[in-house]
């Protein structure tokens, strides 16, 4: 695979490592680290980073990486790390280089852990069986006295892996409790909010779905919040916090239709923090549409840890079809991976004194967005001669790029008519980006009437092209849909089960943009919490 020899490749790894480490333009006043499989180095998102005894934390980002305020370093703090299939690890943090991107890499648990920690059953139930339990089990493993938590939100867009149009808030939620309907009954009080500046902006993207001109759409799916923001969307996709109404497709009602809805397939048990779990894996094909995911459920309890969730387009392009057809070997992930995603929901609850709270959750669906054309004409001007009168003898269009010669000096690519009447083009001339076009006779006009009102003849005048292409291939007035994934997500920082609801009005306005005109409430302590920020592209 490598043509280089081993030790020039292992100096060009050296330097990779030590240019991707290395904090540049970062905040000084954070410790960045970046979680990674300890075999292949791949990333590891979602990971929970607890700060040792303080009962603060955070969330890794979809490529591992995190940050942590310098002054839980100069206390000499311990961080311990845990996800789901890996063996928990601490980590003090004066051992990480504040200068860097310190890479903390996890062990993978292969299905085998101390005996204390096994269960043993006389019967193996089935994948529904465990399911169903679980979903029975709801009201007793799920809090239903009112509870609180405060976390980091963000919403942004990917776009060929950047970052853009990057949300961020500090909140608190004050849920009344599983028993209640979380849409009219919890309340979310805002601390802190921003637009980052420091990632970029795209405006087209930013701008709300648009179904009926088709400039902002979801392929073959549909968002909706009954007058709901965008936090609002992501609460409503929390199946387990609303296991008894609606939530999405196909899950639709956690608690009556899921098990019926999908086929559900016991896989290899995995642990968190040494507790045994369930790992089942969850499928369903309809005619244009695939299922793929997993639920997490531990045994003894039936406690639902972990839920992901995909849905897939089955549609796909005339190579991918080729490709499936000629490859009759091709795995089941790398069949998925021709699919198109059409959304994704990840969220994972935390166990606190036998009871489930929410730990994290992320909202990902795809999108796409009709761009402006690449090539289009910049100006339009009459050139004309002065003597007695003024005569009018060609036309002169700037293009943004320079046109493909080919195309630009073909008659039979323009058409000018004056009051509706056709004029014949005499020859063209091209000058990187400008075409003139002469015409075969003379417009005269009278001098009088046109220094009296210029416009009268560019209103008169028309002229239209068409199968005209740059020298980079666009072609002229051609839009195009980029696609993108957007994301909303809440990480849970610190759980306050018994914190009392102020009585003021400084609450989230659910029906209002999340990032406009919203009150902002007061917090006292709010140093204690951060904005987990990605790194920049």
């Amino acid at each position: 695979m490598y043509s280089i020899s081993n030790k020039l490749g292992l100096f060009l790894l050296l330097i990779l490592i030590l240019q991707s480490n290395k904090i540049e333009g970062q905040e000084a006043e954070f410790i960045y680290g970046k979680l990674m499989n300890s075999v292949d180095n791949t990333p590891i998102p979602f990971a929970t980073i607890l700060i040792k005894n303080k009962a603060k934390g955070l969330i890794s980002n979809i490529d591992g990486g995190f940050k942590i305020p310098s002054k839980f370093q100069i206390s000499g703090d311990t961080l311990v790390i845990s996800s789901i299939g890996y063996s928990s690890k601490e980590i003090p943090l004066l051992g990480l280089n504040k200068n860097l991107i310190n890479p903390i890499t996890l062990i993978e648990i292969i299905e085998t852990l101390d005996e204390v920690v096994l269960i043993t059953y006389k019967k193996r139930r089935s994948a529904k069986e465990i399911v169903q339990l679980a979903l029975d089990k709801i009201p007793e493993n799920y809090s239903f006295m009112p509870f609180s938590y405060v976390g980091y939100y963000r919403d942004y867009q990917i776009k060929e892996g950047k970052y853009l149009n990057l949300n961020e808030a500090l909140m608190q939620v004050f849920d009344s409790g599983f028993g209640v309907n979380d849409l009219n009954e919890t309340q979310t009080r805002i601390y802190q909010y921003k637009k980052n500046p420091f990632f970029p902006t795209d405006t087209i993207a930013a701008k709300p779905y648009d179904y009926s001109n088709r400039r902002k759409v979801i392929s073959n799916a549909t968002i909706s919040a009954p007058g709901g923001n965008e936090y609002t969307i992501l609460r409503l996709s929390d199946a387990i916090r609303n296991y008894n109404i609606d939530s999405y497709d196909f899950v639709n009602r956690l608690d009556e239709n899921f098990v019926i809805n999908h086929e559900l397939k016991l896989l290899p048990d995995t642990f968190i923090d040494n507790i045994p779990l369930y790992s089942i894996d969850i499928y369903k094909t309809l005619e244009n549409i695939s299922v793929s995911g997993k639920i997490f459920i531990s045994k003894g309890d039936f406690k639902i840890y972990k839920m992901q969730y995909a849905v897939y387009d089955k549609k796909k392009s005339v190579g991918s079809r080729n490709k499936l057809q000629t490859d009759p070997n091709l795995s089941k992930t790398k069949e998925k991976n021709l699919e198109k995603l059409l959304y994704e929901i990840i969220l994972e609850y935390q166990s606190h004194k036998g009871i489930m709270y929410p730990n994290y959750i992320s909202f990902k669906n795809s999108f796409e967005s009709l761009q402006p054309p690449k090539f289009f004409p910049l100006d339009a001007k009459i050139n004309y001669t002065k003597r007695n009168e003024l005569t009018y003898n060609s036309i002169e269009l700037t293009f943004n790029n320079t046109p493909l010669l080919k195309d630009a000096m073909k008659k039979r690519n323009y058409r000018i008519s004056y009051n509706d009447k056709k004029l014949k083009i005499d020859r063209i001339e091209v000058k990187n980006n400008i075409v003139l076009l002469y015409l075969n006779k003379e417009m005269v006009f009278d001098s009088i009437k046109m220094q009296s009102s210029s416009k009268s003849v560019f209103e008169d005048v028309m002229v239209k092209t068409k199968n005209i292409k740059d020298i980079y291939g666009n072609v002229m007035h051609q839009q195009e849909y980029a696609s993108y994934n957007q994301y909303r997500e809440f990480f849970v920082q610190e759980l306050n089960i018994n914190a009392e609801k102020p009585l003021d009005t400084l609450y989230m306005l659910k029906t209002e943009p999340i990032f406009k005109n919203q009150p902002i409430a007061p917090l006292k302590n709010l140093s204690d919490y951060w904005m987990n920020t990605p790194l920049k592209n």
